[in-house]
């Protein structure tokens, strides 16, 4: 098997141990799709998504690569490092380099590609 599968495979498998916080219903559904669960949309409504989560949780931040993304995830973390929730930036950018993405709503159509490459190779 590719060992970028293999490596997103793991991670898939690290997100579903916490909450996922993405910019829209588009990211939220093509992480679902993805077998991912626990997924909050936070534009429009971060303070809600955030009073959600319990303190002892975990939140995976994973808004797109671009500036409206960048302040969205930095306002998350401040947001959630307040509440004494721990956040995690970092698989944000480790899924997206693996896919090879900048908006998660292409995260579904990536892994496919990625899949329908791997058995050509």
């Amino acid at each position: 098997m590719d060992e970028r599968i293999k490596k997103l495979r793991k991670l898939l498998e690290q997100l579903n141990d916490g909450w996922i916080f993405v910019e829209g219903k588009r990211d939220r559904e093509a992480l679902r799709l993805l077998g991912l669960q626990k997924i909050l949309t936070i534009s429009g409504n971060l303070r809600q998504s955030c009073a959600k989560i319990q303190k002892d949780e975990k939140v995976f931040v994973l808004t797109d690569l671009d500036r409206r993304g960048e302040q969205l995830a930095r306002m998350a973390k401040d947001e959630l490092e307040g509440l004494s929730i721990t956040v995690d930036l970092e698989m944000r950018k480790n899924l997206a380099y693996i896919l090879n993405i900048r908006y998660f709503e292409d995260a579904k159509r990536a892994y496919d590609d990625l899949l329908i490459r791997s058995k050509t190779e």
